[in-house]
């Protein structure tokens, strides 16, 4: 991922209506969790802070307006093989419940032509797959990861900020219950508008690198960057997040690359996520999302 080039600063990106102001409260996720969702009830809980992840059985586990609305800019590279931390407060529990529903079953992972040697496919619901470096771990297809934040009228404490399926993860040789690295392909069901979607996403990248302390980061946003993905338009936005509160397992710095592109047969629009946070001695190189996004391409 290139480093952006203008500052977030609530501004009007794009032409668009001004931005919400990034949350000053509430913690954001960097530990990855995951618990299993049975009929719309959560059975397992997770930690404290950060990106969550789990089970769920059924459609409509992604929305882009789990959180709040965006704007985002251009692509940038993502990290090497492995990439920096994940949690102030590391926390997680695996669900690895099948997924009983065989209309969201995933396509049967295939290589692509941009494939490098030796990289595992991701396929997800919504008609895209990528690949990533083999020390990542390939989620099953009913696993959904994501960031939450602490909030009095949500499941246990907790309200998601951010979730995805279609996921894969990096986990972290030092902080076992926190991952290097996420990647997952969300919907934005909302709008079949692009540039909107990735205005939408933007929004969330303050909230979600918030620390649980309300220690809110600075994101700066790279001017978007147009592609094709499948014969569709594409475009990548990438910011760059600075003055994260650290810990032994949280860097001060991630970057965080959102795509967005339409899939024949998928509301609106479909997103693909990478989070690389920075400043670890594993934090994984830029590069590596930028050879991840040159993978995304259509299946079925």
């Amino acid at each position: 991922m290139s480093h952006p080039n203008h500052e977030w600063d609530r501004g009007t990106p794009y032409g668009g209506p001004p931005l919400p102001p990034p949350p000053s409260g509430g913690g954001s996720g960097r530990s990855l969790v995951i618990l299993a969702v049975v009929l719309a009830v959560l059975v397992a809980v997770i930690a404290a802070v950060g990106v969550v992840a789990y089970q769920q059985f059924g459609p409509g586990e992604e929305s882009s307006t789990v959180a709040a609305t965006a704007s985002t800019s251009s692509p940038a590279p993502t990290g090497s093989d492995g990439s920096a931390p994940s949690a102030t407060d590391p926390s997680s529990t695996e669900s690895s419940s099948p997924d009983p529903d065989a209309g969201e079953q995933c396509p049967t992972p295939s290589a692509g032509p941009a494939t490098p040697a030796g990289w595992k496919s991701v396929t997800g619901k919504r008609g895209l797959a990528y690949d990533v470096p083999p020390t990542w771990t390939v989620q099953s297809c009913g696993t959904v990861i994501g960031w939450e934040k602490k909030c009095a009228d949500g499941p246990f404490g907790f309200c998601p900020i951010r979730t995805m399926s279609g996921a894969a993860t990096l986990e972290s040789p030092a902080c076992p219950k926190s991952t290097l690295a996420d990647a997952g392909l969300p919907g934005a069901s909302d709008t079949s508008d692009i540039m909107q979607a990735v205005r939408d996403e933007s929004a969330l990248v303050a909230d979600i690198y918030t620390s649980d302390s309300g220690r809110v980061p600075r994101v700066q946003l790279s001017a978007p960057r147009r592609f094709t993905v499948g014969g569709a338009e594409a475009v990548q936005v990438v910011a760059s997040v600075t003055g994260i509160e650290t810990s032994p397992c949280q860097g001060p710095t991630a970057l965080h690359s959102m795509v967005a592109t339409t899939v024949p047969g998928q509301p609106g629009s479909v997103m693909f996520i990478i989070a690389l946070p920075q400043g670890m001695a594993d934090a994984v190189a830029p590069s590596i999302g930028d050879q991840m996004v040159a993978t995304l391409r259509r299946i079925g």
